[in-house]
């Protein structure tokens, strides 16, 4: 459906920029942000920086690293590791990971 209805409103200099720089992380319009506001309509997912998805990857590999080395350990292979550290460990690397991305982990709710 084309949009054709025009609403002017006014507003700063200031106001202008802050509703621009609100819509940056959702790389939306300024006028699409501000319609998707106003009509309380979901915003999209903001983007994930880059250096987050690396950290995030980097993450993902030492948490792989950990889960066979606690598999060697429980199979007997290695016997001079603490699993329970080492599955403590392997829980905070992806609770930082998820926070990395700016998500939770529901599973582990206090």
């Amino acid at each position: 459906m084309a949009r054709s209805a025009v609403v002017p409103i006014r507003m700063t200099t200031e106001e202008r920029e802050r509703l621009k720089e609100a819509a940056k992380p959702f790389s939306l319009s300024l006028s699409e942000f501000v319609r998707r506001a106003a009509l309380k309509r979901r915003m999209p997912v903001a983007a994930v920086a880059e250096v987050n998805r690396e950290t995030y990857a980097q993450l993902c590999r030492i948490g792989n690293n950990l889960n066979q080395l606690v598999r060697a350990v429980n199979e007997g292979r290695i016997a001079q590791v603490d699993p329970k550290m080492l599955a403590e460990l392997r829980t905070v690397v992806k609770e930082v990971g998820l926070q990395t991305l700016g998500a939770s982990d529901d599973s582990e709710a206090d």
